[in-house]
């Protein structure tokens, strides 16, 4: 591993897989996963101007080189695979984390193989290339890299400070009747030998280190504000997988053992809310200018591994900046999430009226995908009088099966309503979706019973419960402000219970709120936003505010609140000005919020045919909507979105 603190003897610089984009805060974001089904990642930028990077094949047969002029390009960069595995003997099976290292002007292969008649009898071993170019010359076998004793070991790689090189691997320790996998250090005399005998620095001895197995490995190293700082993966490769780290000051003799300190927990290890679990066996560059410390690791973005992990592909290389505290030490927070394919756009069209709007995204765990439900308005019907074509619709339904990118349509949701609340020809409208503790899903909607052709009709919020988020049964409407309630947006609180926001249009369209303890019966709470009409309340918390989102027909207003009782508008409106992309170049209107992976992404519908000079024409193509998303950015207590931006969509399942 070479350090961003110092220079190697060939004269180039260590550089994370640097996106060439920047976050709000001004640190470096990726493109997540950077390299698909690749494991302990190493990465290097050459004075050749490439970015090199090795990694371990799921196949376990081979060590293949990568690069590209651009680190985006590394996923379809030069591909050669400069070694491959031996048919027996040593070398011949479990070919392990090759570490690329230039030294003395030289090419160095650090690996870890076995035998293919003793799968198990892992060793560490070198390659070594004297040509200018690592993807030319020729790879000659140095063989095993001796550490003293025979045993289970792996990991290898190899840093130097003050003059003098170290290698740092994993080894099962001498004369132990256990299975268990320690670190150690050593001074080097060669690129190829070590100097003298090994300093044990750490095995698994908190409960988080042996979890299904007794595990330290993977070392990796980084020199930064006068400490070193060392980090090593720790049990089972699964879910449980997690680094933790060992830290001594640059001064001391970093073979004695009594100069390092263990951290008694995990720095790095699996978040559920954002995707990623099994973050480890992980490599330590900068970006180009040295300003920013990167950390590179593999993880799989799902929890649930069927059969043994090792034989699971799915472990993709990724990459994070690095924090530092004010104390000097490293924060690398958790694992963030998959950046994402980029969404549709339009999102989505409904295939049988062309109406959808009024969307709202929940998660159907029995189908393992994303469900969108959206008042289905009759768009495209023969002409009928005035506003008769936005009732009598259904409640249309989207999956999409690659976490929110793409849509497809099916079918409709099956309401059960008696004729009292929907009369014979029943409206529904602006479903709202909340999943109880116990499983079982509520909906909140808005029906009007029948199909008029004017806005004086009664309308109600009817509480409707499902267990496959399909057939919707057990209607009830709610006692709420009025009797011309629509647009339920329901959240749970904090301290428990749930809050209820709706358009109370008795009240000039201002929002009110209800509060619950069971989700069924509601203690009405007054209003909460009346400083300008509005409709489709949309509330959701998110860096540390409430956020309330309603459509004001002229673009969404946003407001702020600590609490979710007390709200301050922010100023000016979203989507107001159109889009540039297809079906977006109208104001945006009737959002739901998705809040997954640490980001937001906003969900909206468009009336594409009501372009300028066209919005009071009534036929089929001002009519028609589509459902759009955009991310939300947060900057100060504001929130923006920019809709031409391309919209790369993860969402997490929950």
């Amino acid at each position: 591993m070479h350090l961003p603190s110092f220079s190697s003897a060939a004269g180039f610089v260590p550089v994370a897989f640097f996106a060439f984009c920047m976050a709000a805060q001004g640190a470096p974001a990726f493109d997540n996963p950077l390299v698909r089904q690749r494991a302990d990642p190493h990465v290097t930028l050459h004075t050749d101007g490439h970015y090199y990077f090795t990694a371990t094949v799921p196949e376990y047969d081979r060590i293949e080189l990568r690069r590209a002029r651009t680190l985006g390009g590394l996923a379809q960069g030069q591909v050669k695979v400069v070694w491959k595995r031996h048919a027996a003997g040593p070398m011949s099976h479990h070919i392990w984390a090759p570490e690329l290292h230039r030294i003395e002007g030289k090419w160095y292969l650090y690996f870890t193989a076995s035998r293919a008649d003793a799968i198990w009898d892992i060793r560490l071993y070198v390659l070594e290339n004297g040509a200018d170019d690592p993807f030319e010359g020729e790879w000659i076998e140095r063989g095993q890299l001796n550490t003293g004793w025979e045993s289970f070991s792996l990991d290898a790689t190899t840093f130097a400070l003050d003059g003098r090189r170290y290698l740092v691997w994993t080894q099962r320790p001498p004369a132990r009747v256990k299975q268990v996998t320690a670190i150690y250090i050593a001074s080097m005399d060669t690129p190829l030998s070590i100097a003298g005998p090994a300093t044990l620095l750490s095995e698994p001895e908190y409960p988080w280190e042996r979890v299904k197995h007794d595990v330290n490995e993977a070392p990796a190293v980084l020199v930064k504000n006068g400490r070193v700082f060392l980090t090593y993966s720790a049990s089972a490769t699964d879910a449980n997988y997690a680094l933790g780290m060992l830290t001594a000051p640059v001064g001391a003799d970093l073979l004695d053992a009594k100069a390092w300190t263990k951290s008694a927990r995990p720095v790095f290890a699996s978040s559920a809310a954002n995707g990623q679990y099994g973050p480890g066996h992980n490599a330590f560059t900068t970006t180009p200018d040295g300003r920013t410390d990167i950390l590179v690791y593999h993880a799989r973005n799902y929890r649930d591994i069927v059969g043994d992990p090792l034989k699971n592909p799915d472990r993709h290389t990724r990459a994070q900046s690095i924090a530092w505290r004010a104390d000097g030490t490293p924060d690398f927070g958790v694992p963030v999430a998959d950046a994402g394919q980029v969404a549709a756009k339009p999102l989505f069209r409904d295939p049988v009226s062309d109406g959808a709007a009024d969307p709202v995204v929940i998660w159907n765990a029995a189908r393992q995908r994303w469900w969108m439900f959206y008042t289905s308005r009759r768009a495209n019907v023969p002409v009928v009088p005035a506003v008769e074509w936005v009732h009598g619709s259904p409640i249309g339904i989207a999956e999409s099966a690659d976490n929110g990118a793409t849509w497809q349509y099916v079918g409709t949701a099956e309401i059960e309503l008696p004729p009292e609340l929907a009369g014979t020809a029943p409206t529904h409208w602006a479903p709202d979706i909340v999943r109880a503790p116990d499983g079982t899903h509520h909906m909140f909607l808005t029906v009007v019973p029948g199909v008029f052709a004017d806005w004086k009709h009664p309308r109600r919020i009817v509480h409707l419960t499902s267990t496959d988020l399909r057939h919707w049964r057990h209607p009830r409407a709610l006692a709420l402000a009025s009797d011309k309630v629509i647009d339920a947006a329901v959240v749970a609180l904090p301290e428990g219970g749930w809050r209820m926001w709706y358009n109370n249009e008795a009240d000039g369209k201002s929002v009110w709120y209800a509060d619950s303890t069971d989700l069924a019966d509601w203690r009405p709470g007054g209003r909460a936003i009346g400083d300008q009409a509005g409709e489709g309340p949309k509330v959701f918390r998110w860096r540390g505010s409430w956020w309330m989102i309603t459509d004001v027909w002229k673009g969404l207003a946003v407001y702020r609140s600590q609490d979710a009782l007390d709200w301050r508008r922010q100023a000016g409106t979203l989507l107001q000005a159109p889009g540039q992309g297809p079906d977006d170049g109208v104001i945006g209107g009737h959002p739901d919020v998705v809040v997954s992976g640490g980001r937001a992404f906003l969900f909206y519908f468009t009336h594409p045919g009501r372009t300028p000079g066209l919005e009071k024409r009534d036929g089929p193509e001002q009519r028609r909507s589509s459902i759009q998303v955009v991310e939300l950015t947060e900057k100060e207590g504001v929130l923006s979105a920019e809709r031409d931006a391309p919209t790369r969509i993860n969402l997490v399942a929950p």
